[in-house]
């Protein structure tokens, strides 16, 4: 029996939770160690980061970019670090924003050892680019398309690419079936690549200046049905209340940028030309594959080189959903996937609990850590270890499964 794939998702900004995996802290020292290791080279900086982490709900301080960004990144690695230490690492990583750096660093793109500065230059980098927010509206992208773009003279939500359900649509607007420049993703060959390319147009266009809507935004595409926007306060706010009045179902989330859109150009710049200096590298072929969420396909040699790669996720749209579709699409049922849920509120995993291959089985979801009351205490512990003993009986019932592409 083949062994099925195992798939670490890793959350980002909007699903930091209070506590988030602090009942691993002090229970398992591969979480542990990486963790302590975080905060101490940031000094004074990783005191108060290690102070608001384990502070119990409500905590507003969550809600600061500076706060949460990097816990969400020191967290995500250290996650990564556990599963690889107790069990094996994953064979596929797919992170969600700040989780994709995360992916980046579990797999050697950037050492270690340099998690806590690379998560000073991202904060640094957000410096003087306004403050913003972020909605998540229960709409597909082409209805909202189809909702906002009606609105007044001229306004139109240009960048809602037609038929986004079915396919992932590459960052130079490729369709593509999970592989990028020949490069097998986990047995998915070169042959799967559509050759067509769609109509010319942004991946996210803000809604036509002059408008009550200016500078909104399709941030991320997290499910079928959620979408995030992104856009300047006064100008989400009116989105907000627009939708609202028409039905929909809107909850703002954790953050005060309106990140993945283009109000983060500058952002992304600024923190392309810090990463220079941590010279990324390309992934370790043993530590497991990162599949983009930017572009829907494996990450490449080349574009782990590129320190602007990772940096342009700032300003770029988050396909989440049809990257993680795509995988289950093209691999859920041959063997089957693992999916590992590394968030503290089992968003990531929702999505995938509604598609074929998991409802039938041939796939399954694994949370890594409790919910709701649960969360942060002993009982994501307990969480945890039932996760790797769900590992361990894959891995002692099954044969390992080896591509040759």
């Amino acid at each position: 029996m083949e062994r099925r794939r195992t798939v670490l998702l890793l959350p980002g900004q909007g699903a930091q939770r209070e506590r988030m995996a602090a009942g691993l802290y002090g229970a398992r020292e591969e979480f542990t160690a990486p963790m302590d290791e975080f905060f101490g080279r940031l000094g004074t900086t990783g005191a108060r980061l290690r102070s608001a982490w384990l502070r119990p709900a409500p905590n507003p301080e969550l809600d600061e970019s500076a706060v949460a960004q990097p816990l969400l990144l020191a967290v995500g690695h250290a996650l990564g670090r556990a599963v690889g230490a107790a069990a094996e690492p994953p064979a596929l990583l797919l992170g969600h924003s700040v989780g994709e750096l995360a992916a980046a660093c579990l797999v050697g793109v950037f050492d270690p050892a340099d998690i806590g500065a690379l998560a000073a230059a991202r904060s640094r980098s957000l410096e003087g680019t306004g403050y913003g927010g972020m909605l998540a509206v229960a709409a597909p992208e082409g209805q909202l398309a189809e909702e906002l773009g009606g609105l007044g003279e001229g306004a139109e939500l240009g960048g809602f690419a037609e038929g986004a359900e079915g396919m992932a649509v590459g960052a130079d607007g490729v369709t593509v079936s999970g592989v990028a420049d020949g490069v097998a993703v986990a047995g998915v060959t070169a042959a799967g690549v559509a050759d067509a390319r769609v109509a010319d147009r942004a991946a996210v266009a803000a809604v036509a200046a002059g408008t009550a809507f200016a500078g909104v935004a399709v941030a991320a595409l997290n499910g079928p049905r959620q979408t995030v926007l992104a856009g300047p306060r006064e100008a989400l706010a009116a989105v907000e209340q627009h939708l609202r009045d028409r039905g929909f179902l809107v909850r703002a989330l954790r953050s005060g940028h309106a990140f993945h859109s283009p109000a983060m150009e500058g952002a992304a710049l600024r923190f392309g030309e810090a990463l220079a200096a941590f010279g990324p590298r390309a992934p370790r072929a043993a530590a497991g594959t990162v599949v983009s969420t930017r572009t829907g396909v494996a990450v490449t040699a080349e574009q782990a080189r590129d320190p602007h790669f990772w940096a342009g996720q700032l300003a770029a749209p988050v396909r989440y959903w049809p990257a993680l579709r795509e995988l289950l699409d093209t691999l859920g049922r041959r063997p089957g996937l693992l999916l590992l849920d590394g968030s503290a509120d089992r968003s990531l995993s929702a999505p995938a609990r509604h598609h074929p291959a998991v409802r039938d089985g041939a796939s399954e979801v694994v949370p890594l850590l409790a919910v709701g009351r649960d969360a942060g205490g002993p009982a994501d512990a307990r969480v945890f270890a039932e996760a790797l003993h769900r590992l361990g009986e894959q891995r002692d019932h099954t044969v390992d499964h080896t591509v040759v592409s």
